[in-house]
């Protein structure tokens, strides 16, 4: 139930962060359409003020052509049709928008109206009397006309010309700069112009980006209020929208992150603390069943052997005597030492252990140990074999202990071989200490339990062999040993091949 809740917690808390994310993408998309517009009305602005002064301009050339043909034709005597107000010639000049197809697209221009002007083409330049003749006035007029025509057409352009004859890239850049950082954005972007008669992008601040502005790329119109030319778009975009979003969010996404982090591992927690728990509560009741059956064989043989001695009925020689008090002594001393294997174990536990080090010889430990275990050893038809090769044997080491930890690999090795064990116990100098390889042609040990060996009270599965007693205390307590010497042990097992035990102990542990 509570891996269900997690789950459904994490489901809901994702789908709230993505709700955040979506929702911080439109008002970064809602920012950016402020800034454009605001970027838009500028450009608008100067683009009017640009058309301002170019109607200025415009006014005061055709003033000055209209002061020229004013005294053209009052050389060539026509000033009649002026002041007749006849409309030959309208010194006004009445100027108008009209719309024209310009590249299959209708543009509004400005136009002046022209004189109406009439060439009779038999007249003589010069009359008899030396004067210009009406010829000669005709032709003085049509300078003026074409005159007048030739500066209509220079001047009366559409209204907006190609964007790009008149706002440069840079110019637009640092606009558009400016516009995002009022709204507060603050991150790399792309732009780029693109128009839709031409299908070209006009302007472009990274051809690199070109591809990416035309799949990904926010557009916005250009002058929306213009219905006579074909529309050019702004488009733009930001390589790094999702990195910046998600920066901008960083405060509430960490904080999520980490109470999620921290209620998964809490949960972790507290499940593979029940099921360690479960494992040691199992470990603890094998403990405590080979414990009785440890303890009560002893006993019972102790108190078998005091009926007997108490028994009147039973004739008891001195001899006979002497044979049960021996047994009494033996297991007496057999249960001292599982008592006191136990409290060791509570020792270790407390990190009570305090080590007296002392200069000791391992070859001479080594060899009191294997003569101990020998007469084990040989009850079985086995044998232990002995390769001391370490030049130099002394060490720093608490002796007692030393000496606990070769007897408990040896025993293990004696009670984990089949009949006829063979057990070879070699050192050599390696890396200034001694190395202890410790050999047998056991049972062997599988990959799965190798790594659970030296775990307190774990008993290695026996598989047809069932008489090997023990609590699952020995190898652990050498593993803490070899620790606080500040050595090393290893393992190397087959099942059916038999084990290697290696200590590594230096020489100033």
């Amino acid at each position: 139930m509570v891996s269900i809740a997690i789950i459904l917690l994490i489901g809901i808390q994702t789908y709230w962060i993505k709700n955040a994310i979506e929702l911080r993408e439109a008002n970064f998309h809602r920012s950016v359409a402020e800034a454009v517009n605001e970027l838009m009305l500028q450009i608008e602005k100067e683009e009017m003020n640009r058309q301002i002064r170019k109607n200025m301009e415009y006014n005061t050339l055709l003033r000055s052509i209209d002061s020229l043909d004013y005294l053209i034709f009052l050389e060539t005597g026509s000033t009649e049709h002026i002041n007749s107000g006849s409309g030959s010639f309208n010194y006004e000049r009445k100027q108008e928008w009209g719309e024209i197809l310009d590249n299959n697209e209708w543009k509004m221009v400005k136009k002046s109206d022209s004189s109406n002007l009439n060439f009779p083409g038999n007249d003589s330049i010069i009359d008899s009397a030396g004067s210009l003749s009406e010829r000669a006035k005709q032709l003085n007029r049509k300078k003026a006309f074409l005159l007048n025509q030739v500066f209509d057409e220079m001047f009366n352009n559409p209204f907006i010309p190609y964007i790009e004859s008149w706002l440069t890239k840079d110019k637009l850049d640092t606009l558009l700069k400016t516009s995002l950082a009022n709204k507060g954005i603050k991150t790399q972007y792309e732009f780029g112009i693109f128009s839709k008669a031409r299908n070209l992008m006009v302007i472009e601040k990274d051809k690199d980006f070109r591809q990416s502005l035309l799949d990904q790329g926010l557009y916005f119109r250009l002058f929306p209020s213009n219905n006579y030319a074909s529309p050019d778009y702004l488009v733009l975009f930001f390589p790094n929208q999702t990195r910046y979003l998600l920066v901008q969010m960083g405060g509430i996404l960490t904080i999520s992150g980490i109470l999620m982090l921290v209620i998964i591992l809490s949960f972790m927690t507290v499940i593979i603390a029940i099921f360690r728990q479960k494992k040691l509560s199992e470990m603890k009741n094998d403990f405590i069943n080979n414990m009785t059956h440890e303890f009560k064989t002893p006993i019972s043989t102790v108190s078998l052997a005091c009926e007997v001695l108490n028994d009147k009925s039973v004739s008891k020689s001195e001899e006979f005597v002497h044979s049960y008090i021996g047994i009494i002594s033996e297991e007496n001393k057999r249960l001292g030492d599982m008592a006191e294997k136990i409290l060791q174990t509570a020792i270790l536990e407390k990190g009570q252990l305090k080590l007296r080090k002392e200069k000791i010889n391992l070859h001479g430990i080594i060899e009191d140990v294997a003569h101990k275990i020998a007469i084990q050893v040989e009850i079985r038809d086995g044998s232990i074999v002995t390769q001391l090769n370490a030049t130099d044997p002394i060490i720093l080491a608490d002796k007692v202990h030393i000496t606990n930890v070769i007897n408990n690999l040896l025993d293990n090795a004696n009670k984990y071989s089949p009949r006829k064990p063979l057990i070879t116990i070699s050192t050599l100098d390696l890396n200034n200490g001694i190395q202890i390889s410790i050999t047998d042609n056991g049972i062997g040990i599988n990959k799965a339990n190798l790594k659970k060996i030296f775990e307190k009270l774990y008993r290695v599965p026996t598989g047809d062999v069932h008489n090997v007693k023990g609590f699952g205390l020995g190898l652990s307590y050498v593993k803490f040993i070899v620790d606080k010497h500040e050595g090393r042990v290893s393992v190397e097992s087959e099942p059916g091949k038999g084990s290697t035990f290696r200590i590594w102990l230096p020489y100033k542990g």
